[in-house]
């Protein structure tokens, strides 16, 4: 099959799945309107005037609010269809059924249109505001347009007086939008479906026992006719919403509708206890029923809005763990005492150790398997709550790695409620670092220091007032007259090769350096007399043996070496002008030795 035949079957798929989803809607509309509205009329209607609860209309608004706008039209049509044969088998065919048909589509219109302006209709009972705006709609304005239209034709229909069938109309038409829409929107779009799907057996076992309750409750209230106890189904419909939400919610109150409203048809349950007319005690259920939709829509609503965010909490926390558990750094939480609450990250990696051995453990203990450096941050920002405090160490656990600690304070109300303290292994960095500052204070010839490098390592060891400390300048003799005969290429050899000999010839804690052209000087950690006796051993190895070689052409050279040694008093500048001084005496003398400053 070519690309293009490809394309053409899976446009012919994707037309038949639409246009079966707007034929199952088509068919529920007509089939559920015309169930919904003839056994309404038959149960709770005398054929002429108004039902107590009218649900049919709820089918029609659920399907609406599940469909896309362009598939409106055909809904409609088919509800309008649905009502006109469920009035016309139920209350005799009369040209009136027509405008009935089309005001309970109209209203339902109208309702439908304004809450799914108000934005996203995927949960009815998501939070209070999108509980008000489906109650101010459905129940409120909607009706009170279908009743005041509606109980004009029934004026002129049947002669029925305006008042009471407005708040008939009114009543049984916001009580079924109200009570069956959300409801039904849950059946159609798959909500009841996933739930089922999504619980254990054991909560599916809890869902239906409690719903069980909840029916035998209402049964009992509505099926005895001595005590008026109509407060008990709320505490277990309260009891659904708590454990099932929304969607328990939906169900009971609908439990209620149905078991009170065929209760009353056999002239049984608590409404009997009224001594009015059967219109006065239709009315008082319907108020019932407004007083508990009033009372569980709002619950229903938090406790979907809590359920959603602890849904969505979970899903962060698990998405932080995923993140944690392959991120580079560590991070420990601490609470306002200092003590380890929760510790994640590649913690034995970093600080030798394991979760279990850090959380419930205080700062200092922590500090203690660590490094006292983590105290020390902590400290600093407890004085000072807006500054982040960061520092490095070396654990004591992993002493190949260095590690960057940085903390913040957390704060309420100006309190602080504990500490964060992310750690990450910097030890490539610091490498580079170091690696970066060495390559900046080295002479790319000789690989000794360059002046940079020498001055500030000088500058450490003249702080240093614990150990003596001399400085040698060397000068090497005559280099402008090896460039001269020999070129620069060869100066460069020679350069490099004296520039061993003087490393060879001192100790790992003296510093070899290149001042600059011939120039060299020595820092010694030691006195000028061990010092002399170094530069001399080094100036009789550099003058013996030649500096460069090819074939049976030979360089030899020597260097001319000042010494001075550092007394308290100093300046940087007085050490270097003594070494110099002595320098310039050893050149006076004909150069090739060693001269020490007086």
């Amino acid at each position: 099959m070519s690309h293009v035949d490809g394309m053409v079957v899976d446009a012919a798929f994707d037309y038949i799945e639409r246009n079966c989803r707007l034929i199952a809607a088509v068919v529920a509309a007509a089939v559920g309107y015309f169930v919904l509205a003839a056994t309404t009329i038959s149960l709770t209607s005398d054929g002429r005037n108004h039902a107590t609860v009218w649900p049919a209309d709820a089918v029609v608004l659920a399907l609406l609010l599940n469909a896309p706008r362009r598939h409106w039209p055909a809904i409609l049509m088919a509800g309008w269809l649905g009502n006109l044969v469920a009035n016309g088998v139920t209350r005799g065919w009369m040209i009136g059924l027509v405008l009935y048909g089309a005001i309970n589509m109209g209203q339902v219109l109208l309702a439908a249109h304004c809450i799914r302006r108000g934005g996203s209709v995927a949960n009815l009972l998501a939070d209070m505001r999108m509980v008000g705006r489906f109650i101010l709609w459905a129940g409120l304005i909607a009706p009170v347009v279908g009743a005041t239209v509606g109980s004009l034709a029934s004026l002129l229909n049947y002669g029925e007086p305006f008042g009471p069938s407005f708040v008939r109309w009114f009543a049984s038409n916001a009580l079924g939008l109200l009570i069956f829409t959300p409801f039904l929107k849950a059946l159609f779009d798959g909500s009841y479906g996933r739930c089922f799907a999504g619980k254990t057996k054991a909560q599916r076992a809890e869902a239906a026992a409690l719903l069980l309750v909840h029916a035998a409750m209402a049964g009992l209230v509505f099926w005895q006719s001595r005590l008026p106890i109509l407060f008990l189904p709320f505490s277990s419909l309260l009891l659904l919403s708590f454990r099932l939400g929304r969607l328990g919610t939906q169900i009971g109150v609908m439990l209620v509708a149905v078991i009170g409203a065929v209760a009353g048809l056999h002239d049984a349950g608590a409404m009997n206890l009224i001594h009015e007319d059967v219109v006065f005690q239709a009315v008082f259920f319907q108020g019932y029923l407004a007083v508990m939709l009033a009372t569980t829509l709002p619950v229903a609503a938090i406790v979907s809005s809590r359920s959603d965010a602890l849904a969505s909490l979970a899903e962060r926390e698990e998405t932080l763990r995923i993140i944690m558990a392959h991120s580079p750094d560590v991070i420990l939480s601490f609470d306002s005492e200092g003590f380890c609450r929760w510790a994640d990250g590649p913690l034995r990696e970093c600080l030798g150790v394991g979760a279990a051995d850090i959380v419930g453990r205080s700062l200092p203990d922590i500090a203690a398997c660590t490094n006292d450096a983590l105290v020390d941050m902590h400290d600093a920002a407890k004085i000072d709550m807006a500054a982040q405090p960061m520092a490095e160490f070396t654990p004591l656990l992993q002493p190949a790695i260095t590690l960057e600690a940085s903390l913040r304070i957390l704060e309420q109300d100006g309190l602080p409620m504990g500490t964060v303290m992310t750690i990450r292994d910097v030890s490539s960095r610091k490498a580079n670092e170091i690696a970066m500052s060495k390559l900046a204070e080295t002479d790319d010839l000789t690989g000794v220091l360059n002046r940079a490098g020498f001055r500030r390592l000088l500058k450490l060891a003249l702080d240093d007032r614990h150990r003596a400390t001399s400085l040698a300048l060397v000068d090497v003799d005559h280099f402008k007259s090896v460039n001269d005969s020999y070129g620069h290429q060869v100066g460069d050899v020679v350069l490099t090769e004296i520039a061993r000999r003087l490393r060879a010839g001192t100790r790992e804690a003296d510093v070899v350096g290149r001042l600059g052209g011939d120039e060299f000087a020595i820092l010694f950690r030691c006195d000028i007399a061990t010092a002399r006796a170094a530069c001399e051993r080094i100036a009789q190895s550099i003058a013996r043996d030649a500096v460069w070689q090819k074939g049976s052409l030979s360089v030899f050279s020597s260097i001319s070496c000042g010494l001075a040694e550092f007394h308290p008093g100093m300046t940087r500048d007085q050490f270097f002008d003594t070494a110099d001084m002595a320098l310039y005496e050893v050149k006076r003398a004909g150069r090739n030795g060693v001269q020490t400053a007086a």
